[in-house]
């Protein structure tokens, strides 16, 4: 019997990416590069990877407070609001910028309810991002299970087992098989080197100079043995002992900058509350099938809304059901889930 296999999908980055990526697609008059263009990757990447079950992790309300409360700067590059009552009415933002946040939350709406008739299941929490989410997931998966995580976020490649892949939209995967060909180093050690690098992106700042090139010159075995920050330190001590060098200086003062980075950005230990992991244990055990007929009208449901929306017209050949098929296997696969369960 084969292991199960279930793929995890950031989706309020594959909705973004999409939304940017397809901003001159509409539908009806009104923008939908971002649903739609969800829906069109989403039923690719199922295609590909013909996975049992589909999770959906969405950034809740609010997403990332918890680690703004311990890094003020924390994504302070964005238009991002940390409290509920700015984040509520963004009188900050010009109007062309409210109009887009507008539509991409229109869009978030309609992608969830096609989700929902699908059979993909689906997370979102408030004050949590979906990287954590993922990371609660994955952390505390089946050990026979096995995880694809779709994105381009190079967090992800912190969870990379020997059950655990990322898939990015170019259809390249990283395993541990390929990623010391891919990095140069053991996917071991990914997290630690992410630490010095920071997140320009996130306005984590690193440690200036310090990257993959200069670490595997002074530490070798990096590319091959598993480093903690204890190591790393205590390494660069003997190494500064033995030949004064201001780049094994700078290591050894920036201990206080890596340990900030490992706490803001370790999937290890994923930032997440109670209700949390309340929501991805019952989304994990949960049955969203209940039989043939319920599959059978939700697909109607999904067919109905795309003629509704004019997503027919941006599927080739006006071809609904061949646009449909791969989600047909996926509720095929939930449907046993049900009666597995359903047995005892």
């Amino acid at each position: 019997m084969n292991n199960p296999r279930t793929l995890l999908i950031d989706s309020e980055w594959n909705l973004k990416r999409n939304f940017m990526k397809r901003e001159n697609l509409f539908a009806k008059g009104e923008h939908c590069g971002g649903s739609f263009g969800f829906l069109d990757s989403l039923r690719s990447v199922v295609n590909k990877t013909m996975p049992d079950s589909v999770v959906a992790m969405w950034d809740g309300v609010l997403g990332g407070k918890l680690r703004h409360d311990i890094y003020p700067l924390y994504k302070s590059n964005r238009d991002k609001s940390w409290d509920e009552l700015s984040y509520s009415f963004d009188e900050h933002l010009l109007e062309e910028e409210k109009r887009k946040k507008y539509s991409k939350l229109q869009q978030k709406v309609k992608v969830r309810n096609y989700l929902e008739d699908l059979s993909v299941r689906q997370v979102e929490v408030d004050y949590i991002e979906a990287d954590d989410l993922i990371a609660l997931y994955v952390n505390s998966k089946n050990p026979e299970e096995e995880i694809i995580i779709f994105s381009s976020d190079k967090d992800y490649i912190q969870l990379i087992s020997e059950k655990v892949i990322v898939l990015k939209p170019d259809n390249s995967r990283i395993t541990v098989e390929n990623f010391k060909e891919l990095f140069g180093f053991t996917h071991k050690n990914a997290l630690i080197l992410r630490c010095f690098e920071g997140d320009v992106s996130d306005c984590i700042s690193g440690v200036d100079g310090i990257g993959k090139k200069t670490i595997l010159k002074h530490f070798p075995k990096f590319a091959e043995e598993e480093y903690d920050i204890d190591r790393f330190i205590k390494e660069a001590v003997e190494l500064y002992n033995k030949k004064k060098s201001k780049t094994l200086e700078k290591i050894i003062g920036s201990r206080r900058i890596i340990e900030r980075n490992h706490t803001l950005m370790s999937l290890k230990e994923p930032m997440v509350n109670e209700e949390a992991i309340e929501a991805v244990s019952e989304i994990r055990d949960c049955v969203i099938v209940a039989d043939g007929e319920y599959s059978q009208r939700n697909m109607s449901s999904v067919t109905t809304k795309i003629f509704s929306d004019g997503y027919n017209k941006l599927i080739w050949e006006e071809n609904v059901e061949f646009f449909l098929r791969p989600f047909y296997r996926l509720i095929s696969k939930e449907k046993e889930y049900t009666e597995k369960i359903l047995k005892g």
